[in-house]
Parts: structure tokens; C-alpha cells; sequence
């Protein structure tokens, strides 16, 4: 079958990796490179991890995944000490980050696979039981037997048709936006901590990015806000979020943060996703449609591979039917 999926994050790179041995599968990435969520920005000579901080494995099957990629030495255990700051809570599962940089591991799985970057789908459109994607230039591509989605679950119900069978469930799905502010300093920093998790208040984690293993970029630190701030101050002027992310940071690393050279906000929309599908996937078998991704189960990394080894698993089963 020739299979399309929209997306080039952990989930829909899982997904084409699974399948690509029996099927023909082209991946759509509307950045310039994969990674989505677990993206990495590079602005040299600094590097932030501007999504993802770190993952952790309770299933058996990511477990076996994360084995294979230390093996090849492409995650590394991080943090060493994680400060717990206004009652913050945290696992006490092994927390990995991959390294160079996060985006290593959909780098590493999109290595043998057909994937469009800087490609946009705005929209499926069906010719009798085959689909064709069209790009926000207007071009269209295909055609395709089946068309996956694996983007956040509000951008999935705007792609899918009217009459796709799930539609209530992706309405059901919410998720919480977050702000990633990525500092650079041109001279190196003694911080006494690694990274900070935060409950209340605008900041929800820090990080020395620099820090962390496989890195060698100059002094980095990352602040991710809080879901919950971000949630109410998705609109707010980035220089005023700037401003707030920055002090709120001060106060909690004992330092002033301002001093900073590199200083530039990323907003995500959709970063975690506190009332999931809870489901693995939706897959509508008459129109060949179906959908993937972390908050089919949850907000984490792992969620992400679960939902896409799931799906893999009932293409796999319905080619055998």
C-alpha cells in the first residue's frame, strides 16, 4: 500500500519506520527538519532543547527501543539532580535525553525513509478510493491508499474530512500550550544546578542544556513555562512573556538570567495534553484514514511510540486479513 503520513515527529517516524518495510510510505514535515516536539534549535554557538527535556520508559517495548539506542550511544542518562522548587513533584524513573541534541532520535529514524520537509498539508482530498495531499502552495501529491496523521489532535480534525468517523473523540482531546525561552550566554556560567522543576507560578522547568551529555555548545539554559501560565498567556505579547519567563527564572536559579545575549520565545500551541484520546490511535477503515500521536495516550515521549507501534501493529494485522 502507499501510505501517507503527516508529520515527522517520534510518532509518525515511528510509524513510517514500522511500516516501510512492506508498504510504501512518504513522510510530510511542514518544518525544516524532523523532530517535531522533540526538535533541538541550534543559533550558534548555542543549542537548545526547545521541547522535550528528557523521557522515561515503564513499558517493556520502549524500554527495548531506549536499549538499542544506548547501545548505540545515541540517548545518555540526564539529569544527574533534578532542584524541586515550590513543591514540585518528579519520577524516580531513569530520565534519558538523546544526544547530540534531542531531535537525534527522529533523525536517526527518518535516515532510510522518503521525507518531505517544508511540506504543508492544508488539506485530503479523495478521488474514488485513493487520497491526494494538498500543500498550502496549492500543489497536490498522491495518490495514497491510506493518509495518517500524526500532528496535535486539534490540527488532525481540521485535516480529516466531515464524515471521518472520529470526530468526537478528537473533540474530546485538550491540550495545554507551552512557552520555550532559550538563553545564551557568552560567557560560561556557575550554575550550581542542572535543571528545576517548578509548581506555581509562570516557570515550570530550567535546564542547562549545555550540560547535558554529548552537548558542546556554549552556556545554554532553557525555561519552559508552566501549561497552565501558557494557557493564559498564549496571545500576551512575546516581549512581555520574555520579560515574566526571565525573572520568574532569576529568582528561582539565584541569578540574573537577563544578562543573557541570545534571547529568543518559542510558543507551542500544542505541548502536553491533560485530557488524552485514551486510545491508541483512530482509524476509520472505510475512508482509509487514521490518526496517531502522544495525545492519543497521554503527553510523554513514550506515549508517542506506543500510539505509533499500535497502529503499525493493525496496518501489519490488516495486510495479513
Amino acid at each position: 500500500m502507499r501510505i501517507a503520513i503527516i508529520g515527522a515527529g517520534l510518532a509518525g517516524l515511528t510509524l513510517a519506520e514500522k511500516l516501510s518495510g512492506s508498504h510504501t510510505v512518504t513522510v510530510f514535515e511542514k518544518a525544516r527538519g524532523p523532530g517535531g516536539r522533540m526538535s533541538t534549535r541550534r543559533a550558534s554557538p548555542f543549542g537548545f532543547d526547545h521541547g522535550a527535556q528528557y523521557f522515561t520508559a515503564q513499558s517493556p517495548e520502549f524500554q527495548a527501543f531506549l536499549d538499542t539506542l544506548n547501545a548505540d550511544e545515541r540517548i545518555a542518562p540526564w539529569p544527574n539532580d533534578i532542584t524541586l522548587s515550590e513543591g514540585a513533584k518528579v519520577s524516580s524513573n531513569q530520565k534519558w535525553v538523546a544526544q547530540p541534541g534531542m531531535n537525534a532520535i527522529c533523525k536517526h529514524l527518518a535516515r532510510d525513509l522518503d521525507l518531505r520537509t517544508q511540506t504543508q498539508i492544508q488539506a485530503l482530498i479523495q478521488a474514488r478510493d485513493l487520497w491526494e495531499l494538498e500543500t498550502d502552495t496549492g500543489e497536490r501529491i498522491g495518490p495514497f491508499d491510506w493518509v495518517v496523521s500524526s500532528a496535535p489532535s486539534v490540527q488532525t480534525a481540521a485535516l480529516m474530512p466531515s464524515n471521518f468517523c472520529h470526530h468526537e473523540a478528537l473533540s474530546k482531546v485538550r491540550m495545554q500550550g507551552c512557552f520555550a525561552l532559550m538563553l545564551g550566554f557568552d560567557s560560561p556560567q556557575a550554575f550550581d544546578w542542572q535543571a528545576i522543576k517548578s509548581a506555581g507560578g509562570p516557570v515550570g522547568w530550567m535546564a542547562v542544556d549545555s550540560e547535558k551529555p554529548g552537548r558542546t555548545t556554549a552556556c545554554s539554559v532553557l525555561i519552559q513555562s508552566s501549561n497552565a501560565w501558557a494557557e493564559a498567556h498564549l496571545e500576551d505579547d512575546p516581549e512581555d512573556v520574555k520579560a515574566v519567563l526571565r525573572a520568574a527564572g532569576s529568582a528561582l536559579a539565584g541569578t540574573d538570567l537577563s544578562v543573557a545575549t541570545h534571547q529568543v520565545l518559542h510558543r507551542w500551541r500544542y505541548a502536553s495534553t491533560p485530557v488524552p484520546a485514551g486510545q491508541p490511535f483512530l482509524l476509520d477503515a472505510d475512508l482509509r484514514l487514521a490518526a496517531c500521536g502522544d495525545w492519543c495516550l497521554g503527553s510523554k515521549v513514550e506515549a508517542a511510540f506506543e500510539s505509533a507501534v499500535a497502529l503499525a501493529q493493525k496496518f501489519q494485522s490488516m495486510s495479513k486479513a
